[in-house]
């Protein structure tokens, strides 16, 4: 059977709650399919991470492992991840559960609507003031760079369809900021 949802995550410092989140995302994806695949991208964490992953995929055949050979970054990490996706719709997430994996079913509901992409809005997130400060400047910078409205409220979690990710792959841009590129493709996207 092909693969219906990848759910791609860029681990980095997320040892501690790596059990309960492949917990969650099993419960949330079988949901809505028994075809799927959960691939873990390690971007060199400095934790025991990797070894936890190794663990918990040893008799999982839904877990998929990418370790990357150095701290390459999220934007880099999500790509590689995104690479080796073979589901016609990709939800791509943070690991440190501040992305609700509940929020899935929702999200891929909303993109049988005739959405190519479903963005989730951050209501509450447990960022530090400095983190949130940084990102709202970065977010106007960015908007005035690139002549295009950022969207503060939402970053990398969401569901995409195949052919969303086969253009963002296709860009082959070195520098990568994912939600702009999804933007950038053009296609038919929303909130939830």
């Amino acid at each position: 059977m092909p693969i219906e949802i990848s759910v791609i995550l860029p681990v980095y410092k997320c040892e501690e709650c790596l059990e309960i989140l492949i917990k969650r995302l099993f419960e949330s994806l079988n949901i809505i399919t028994k075809e799927f695949e959960i691939i873990f991208v390690n971007d060199a964490s400095p934790d025991n991470s990797w070894d936890r992953l190794l663990e918990f995929s040893q008799n999982n055949s839904y877990i998929k492992l990418i370790d990357l050979s150095r701290n390459f970054g999220q934007h880099a990490a999500i790509t590689a991840g995104l690479a080796n996706a073979s589901g016609e719709w990709v939800v791509v997430m943070d690991c440190d559960l501040q992305d609700l994996p509940e929020e899935i079913p929702n999200l891929f509901t909303k993109a049988q609507k005739g959405y190519d992409y479903v963005l989730a809005e951050r209501v509450v997130r447990k960022d530090s003031l400095y983190k949130q400060m940084t990102s709202r400047i970065f977010y106007r910078v960015l908007s005035y760079l690139t002549d295009t409205k950022q969207d503060t409220t939402v970053a990398n979690f969401g569901i995409y369809h195949r052919k969303v990710i086969t253009e963002v792959l296709a860009m082959g841009d070195q520098i990568r900021f994912f939600p702009l590129m999804v933007k950038w493709v053009g296609f038919n996207g929303t909130k939830l």
